[in-house]
This record gives C-alpha cells, structure tokens and sequence, in this order.
C-alpha cells in the first residue's frame, strides 16, 4: 500500500500588497468620512450665532494691559525782558568860532629871477668869472687852420686800390718831414697832423657805391626760408586735416611765389598751381602763409617759389 503527501503551493503575494477584502475594507471607510464631512460642511453655516456687543467687544480680556502715556504739561515760556537802550550823551556845543584876522596878500616874487639869483650862487655859474678868463686865454684864431704846427709836414694823397687791381708797393711815410714842434701857444694842439701815403694804383676799374652795397647785401638763405616754413607747417597742415574731415579723398600739390621783406613780412603772395579741388580751402591756406612772420635781417627783398603736397596720409 502507497502512501501520497501533497505538497501546498507558495504564496506569491508580497507582504505589503493588500488583498480585495482589504480594498474592500478601505472604500467603506473612506466613502462615510467623505459623507460625515460633505454633512457638517452645508450644516455648520446654517447655525445661527450670537451677535458680539460693542461693549464685549471693547473689554480687554484680563491676561492684557493698556499701556498709556500721561501727557507732560509743557513748561511756560520764560517772559521775554526788553534791553535797556543807551541813551546817547547829548553832544557838547561847539565852542564858538573865532574869526581869524585876514592875511594880507604877499607880493609875488618873481620865480625867474629867484631861480637865476640861486644858479649863481651855486653850480657852473658860479664859475662863470674863471670860465670868461679861459675863454680869452685861449687863441681862436688859430683853431681855424688846417695845420696842426707851424713845421711843414710832407703828405701825399691816399687812394684805395681794389682786389682785383695788381699788387702795387707802397711808398711809405716820410716821418723825418714829420713836424716835431706840434705845440704852440694858445692851445693850438687840438688840430690834428693829415698824413698821406702814395700807393701806386693799380689797373683795375674801381666798383661805384651802389655796386658795393649791392655785393655786400644778399637775399635769405633757402636753408633760412625752410627753416621758417617747416616751422610753420603744423598749423597749414591743420587747416588741411580740418577741410579733409569732410572730404576724406581731398589731396594735392600747392605751388605760390611770395616776396619776403627784410623786416619778415611777406609783402607779396601769388598762386601759381593747385591741385586741390577746393577754392575755400586754396584761399584758407595762402591767408594762413600770409600770417608767417620770419626773422629780420639785413638782407635784399627775396623772391621765392615754394610748395606744400597734401596728402591724407601725411
């Protein structure tokens, strides 16, 4: 005889899952809460309440305390007690004015002649009587000769040669005719001795005065002149920049003459080319040339060209 154990199947329910008895369970309860509530909700706001009295209302309740502030009376202000004014002394009367006699009108003086009475007694008019004696002392007859003592003195003539005329020898100066007896009576001294000196000519063509002032004059310098307007070229250049700004392609070449005066100023401005395409701009720069002042000099009235190259770049 056989005997048969049958085995139970495992469980395949985890613990925490519910099973439908359970879910069952949880509905009911949940749907009579939601009932109860939904009940008291329409019930509760149908309930008459008790109106509150402005006098409960008002009632502090005992666990509270007003705290109120006790106004402080102001203190009165202190009366105001006007300054005694000062009353001015009286002013003393003025003593009374005694009348002064009348001055009588001096005579008036003669201010020249004040004057020239004080000269005499003082400075070179008090000198005046020695003055007058050495006037008469003096000869004045013979400050009016030529010679300077009563000896002959030998003198040729002097001539200058010129530097492109041969070489010549002079003949020297005769001292031994030289007068020794300068002196004489009468301050005759004062005159002085003409000594001359032959020199042989040579054979050249001698130059006029004019000629001479012309060869000793020269014009400025081109070193000079540059040197002036490189000075000057920042301010031409600013006109230039100015007028570019609203002409970004605005460039070329300015050629003028100008005669410069030896005291500095330019007497004359001429143009003579322009490629710049602006006439106000041309005109603007000559104006500011105009205004360039160089330096004074002994020198001719110089005529120069001169240029300026505008460029954007530049």
């Amino acid at each position: 005889m056989s005997t048969g154990v049958s085995m139970a199947s495992p469980s395949l329910l985890l613990p925490w899952e519910s099973s439908a008895a359970e879910d069952a369970l949880f509905r009911r309860i949940y749907r009579g809460m939601l009932l109860a509530l939904l009940v008291l909700a329409v019930a509760v706001p149908l309930l008459p309440v008790a109106e509150l009295t402005r006098e409960a209302a008002e009632e502090v309740p005992a666990h509270l305390a007003r705290v109120l502030l006790e106004k402080q009376a102001l203190p009165e202000p202190e009366p105001v007690v006007p300054e005694p004014r000062e009353v001015p002394p009286p002013e003393p009367e003025p003593p009374p004015v005694e009348a002064r006699p009348v001055e009588q009108a001096q005579p008036v003086v003669n201010r020249l002649e004040q004057a020239r009475s004080q000269a005499q007694s003082a400075g070179v008019l008090a000198f005046q009587d020695d003055l007058m004696d050495m006037r008469d002392s003096v000869d004045v007859q013979q400050l009016n000769q030529t010679q300077s003592s009563r000896g002959a003195s030998a003198a040729a003539q002097v001539e200058r040669s010129l530097i492109t005329a041969d070489t010549g020898s002079s003949g020297g100066i005769a001292t031994s005719d030289l007068s020794r007896d300068a002196g004489g009576p009468a301050l005759s001294a004062r005159e002085a001795t003409r000594v001359e000196s032959n020199i042989n000519a040579g054979t050249g063509t001698g130059a006029t005065p004019s000629q001479q002032s012309a060869q000793t004059l020269a014009g400025r310098s081109d070193q000079s002149i540059r040197r002036v307007m490189d000075r000057n070229k920042g301010a031409l250049f600013a006109v230039y920049n100015r007028a570019l700004r609203k002409d970004p392609l605005l460039e070329g070449k300015v050629v003028f003459e100008m005669l410069i005066e030896p005291s500095g100023e330019i007497s004359e401005l001429r143009l003579i080319s322009s490629d710049l395409e602006d006439d106000a701009l041309t005109q603007k720069i000559l104006a500011r040339i105009r205004m360039i002042r160089f330096d004074s000099a002994q020198v001719q009235p110089t005529r120069v060209n001169y240029s300026f190259d505008f460029l954007p770049y530049g």
